[in-house]
């Protein structure tokens, strides 16, 4: 599920979300998002998200570089729960 952004394009969402929510209503919440972008725009969107995006491996900090990934973001989708708050 997880590509290299392609040249000129722009990801639309920096995805935030509570580990520690249900990952089967977050997906089902996130399906219902991604559906309702299609029929508005034609397409699909694209995420950044941490699991996937963030190399653990770096040899350096990389949530250092998380504003420079929110700012590349053209919008902040947060799956927001109960638990959200806590995590902040």
């Amino acid at each position: 599920f997880s590509r290299p952004v392609r040249q000129g394009e722009v990801i639309d969402f920096f995805l935030s979300h509570s580990w520690s929510d249900c990952g089967a209503s977050k997906f089902a919440a996130l399906q219902e998002f991604v559906a309702d972008f299609r029929k508005s725009h034609s397409r699909d969107p694209t995420f950044w998200l941490d699991s996937v995006c963030i190399d653990e491996a770096e040899s350096f900090d990389p949530l250092s570089m998380l504003p420079i990934h929110v700012m590349c973001c053209r919008k902040f989708l947060m799956l927001l729960s109960s638990n959200f708050q806590y995590r902040l």
